[in-house]
């Protein structure tokens, strides 16, 4: 395994160097493109990447803030409708209008009469013929008419007469064949009470004997009017469980929460009770009972099916789950279109036997179950946000809570589709893509011009410069803009001006030389001298030579021993001899403090003056650092000058070289000054060196066998640097 990784290492390794050879055989150009195209795009991926994280993660957090938002609304809304719902049934429990009217249907209930033999036979046909069939097509089971035909005649007496012959309507005023107690206190109450439970969206109100458990009213007057809730057939109903609970408070301000059935006497309607004890006085003489049906939660959960209006988009939704994890409202996608939904259902198994339960009702409540993650942390008492998929098999974000709904703990669950949520993404990543497909080839196209405008320059020196090196001094390159490559076409135009001077100099030069030679030597001297003679002299016509003079070391080496003044000067010669290497400049000797050295000696330099100056200033600079190094304050007194040499080789019992002629003695001459660390050169220094640097003129100083001498003071920057140390 080892081996394997280290082939690998190595082949990849391979590669790099094999790609950086031909990054290296590219041209100035091609590098040029590559390097910034590359930078480019990988600046654009980098902020690609950077930009879509940050709005991905700033879009994620909004979707869960606002479903968070969205569910704590709907939360805020349940508990508002609950403490409504409490305050309405107890507010008229408590009324006379609600007290009086239990007494007087209870008493007109119990003053009703049995029914005829065609009375009863009518009866009959309407369980037979109208109930029970509407009754089969909303619930389970096969349900028989003797089981829900009332055994007591004061319950047949009102089913007859307000069901089977007369409309069960909120509306209906009553049946003007009643003519007894009860059919009175009928109409003096009931327009009353179905306007409140038209007004509040009640399914029905109904008031029921505390004593007997009988329902004395009913404002629907649907199949439970007149049942017994302790033993008729909807004994085990959820409103005879809210009867049973409030008959056994006594408790005037008793209140109870029934959870959602399929209520039978509303042919299966999902529904819910609330209920409350009725006090006359310190005596409890009824129960008021609220129906509620499942459409009044749903309108809540869905904000009317206004979903988009209040920020759920195109499959937001709410809904509540019961402790059985079961809806207790419908979803959306069901509410929306119904036929979709229970085929999606059955794709995602769904039993025959609970679709088909759902089509009976006409809705999932009480039906379908909820497992997912969100309904499962919701009912465990959690609140938070999840991702998942829904009971419609369909990826999701939700953020849900457990809500307390009356005597129970519900599960509320706000959850949106999870593409939906992240539209907004998926937005921004196709504007992006879209944004480097225009800016890649802009950027591809935009690197090529430059590049060219870039390299044209550089092209045009090469040319120039090739001209140059075959001799061609009279080529110029045109200045096109005011920038550094502008600066190096006027430098190198400069240079090339230069270089002809110094090469029509350097020939004019030859031919005086060569003459001169001619003039002082005989031809015979010569011959002979370039045949190996033992004495040879050499003129040379144009050098410069740098006179040096360390000023302060003589009082500086009576402080020290022997070994560290030769130490230290032997330090300062070597540091001044890389600088006369660093400048190409030929040191001659070294006497104690001075020091000499000349430019253009051993090789002829068209640059002479100007290596000389630069030779000189290095010195000084040197000088600033040993003195910083040491503690000490040596200063330099230099002089240049220009001009031709004398030297020769002479031959005895050990060959010699030396060098003599004026240009020394003016060196020498005129490198004395009042100041310190200053460097002081002649006319032929100043008038090759023009505009290189800033003379300063000083006064002619004598030098002995020359006379008065100009001299000027190199001036700059670093010079007054160096005096100011």
């Amino acid at each position: 395994m080892k081996s394997g990784t280290l082939n690998l290492s190595r082949e990849a390794l391979g590669r790099v160097r094999r790609l950086a050879n031909l990054f290296q055989n590219f041209g100035v150009q091609s590098k040029l493109i590559s390097l910034v195209l590359g930078a480019s795009l990988v600046s654009l991926l980098l902020t690609g990447l950077l930009s879509f994280g940050v709005a991905r993660n700033l879009l994620a957090e909004e979707g869960y803030e606002r479903l968070t938002a969205i569910r704590n609304a709907q939360a805020v809304a349940i508990k508002e409708t609950v403490e409504q719902l409490s305050d309405h049934v107890m507010t008229l429990s408590e009324t006379r209008m609600t007290i009086d009217a239990t007494k007087r249907f209870s008493e007109g209930f119990n003053q009703l009469q049995g029914l005829n033999a065609n009375q009863e036979k009518a009866l009959k046909t309407y369980y037979e013929t109208i109930f029970i069939p509407k009754l089969k097509q909303k619930t389970e089971g096969e349900p028989a008419a003797a089981t829900y035909y009332p055994e007591n005649p004061k319950e047949r007496y009102l089913k007859y007469f307000y069901l089977a012959e007369g409309p069960a309507a909120i509306s209906t005023p009553g049946n003007e064949k009643d003519s007894g107690s009860w059919g009175q206190t009928f109409k003096e109450y009931h327009q009353r009470f179905a306007r409140l439970a038209k007004l509040f969206d009640y399914e029905d109100i109904m008031i029921a004997d505390i004593k007997s458990g009988n329902i004395v009213y009913s404002v629907t007057k649907q199949d439970d009017l007149g049942t017994n809730l302790l033993s008729g057939p909807y004994a085990e109903s959820q409103a005879a469980k809210v009867f049973r609970a409030v008959k056994q408070s006594k408790d005037p301000f008793f209140l109870t929460f029934s959870d959602f059935e399929q209520y039978k006497p509303s042919y299966g309607l999902t529904t819910m009770f609330v209920g409350t004890t009725i006090f006359d006085g310190d005596d409890l003489v009824g129960a008021l009972i609220f129906q509620i049906n499942t459409g009044r939660l749903d309108r809540l959960m869905t904000a009317n099916r206004q979903w988009k209006e209040v920020g759920m988009g195109e499959s937001g939704e709410t809904y509540l789950v019961g402790e059985d994890s079961i809806f207790r409202t419908s979803p959306r996608p069901f509410l929306e279109n119904p036929e979709k939904y229970l085929k999606l259902a059955e794709r995602q198994g769904v039993s025959a036997e609970k679709i088909n339960l759902i089509k009976k009702t006409g809705t999932p409540v009480l039906v379908q179950p909820v497992k997912t993650e969100a309904a499962r942390n919701a009912l465990a008492g959690k609140t938070g946000k999840a991702s998942y998929t829904d009971y419609s098999g369909v990826p999701v974000v939700a953020s849900y809570q457990p809500i307390r709904f009356g005597p129970f703990d519900w599960g509320l669950v706000a959850k949106i589709r999870r593409d939906e949520l992240f539209s907004g993404i998926r937005r921004l990543a196709r504007n992006l893509l879209l944004l480097a497909a225009v800016l890649i080839p802009a950027l591809t196209f935009l690197t090529l011009w430059l590049s060219r405008q870039f390299v044209r320059p550089i092209r045009r020196l090469l040319d120039a410069t090739e001209k140059i090196s075959n001799g061609d001094y009279s080529i110029h390159i045109p200045v096109a803009a005011d920038d550094e490559f502008g600066d190096l076409a006027t430098a190198f135009n400069t240079m090339s001006d230069t270089l002809a001077e110094r090469e029509q100099a350097l020939k004019e030069q030859a031919e005086e030389n060569d003459r001169l030679l001619r003039s002082i030597l005989p031809s015979s001297a010569a011959a002979r001298m370039k045949q190996g003679a033992a004495a040879i002299a050499e003129t040379h016509p144009s050098v410069s030579v740098v006179y040096a003079e360390i000023e302060g070391w003589n009082d500086i080496a009576q402080k020290l021993t022997v070994e560290e003044s030769i130490t230290q000067l032997g330090e300062l010669t070597s540091a001044l001899d890389d600088c006369a290497a660093q400048f190409d400049v030929d040191k001659l000797q070294d006497v104690g403090s001075t020091y000499l050295a000349v430019s253009g000696l051993s090789r002829p330099r068209i640059d002479h003056e100007k290596r000389a100056v630069d030779c000189a200033l290095a010195m000084l600079q040197l000088m600033l650092r040993f003195n910083a190094t040491y503690k000490v304050h040596l200063t330099l007194d230099i002089g240049v000058h220009a001009g031709p040499l004398t030297t020769g080789v002479l031959s005895g019992e050990r060959l010699s070289f030396d060098i003599w002629g004026q240009t020394i003695n003016i060196a020498r001459g005129v490198h004395e000054s009042p100041k310190r660390n200053v460097i002081q050169v002649t006319a032929p220094i100043v008038e090759a060196l023009a505009g290189l640097y800033r003379f300063e003129p000083l006064p002619a100083v004598p030098v002995k066998g020359h006379g008065e001498v100009a001299i000027w003071e190199v001036m700059g920057p670093m010079l007054e640097q160096v005096a100011s140390r």
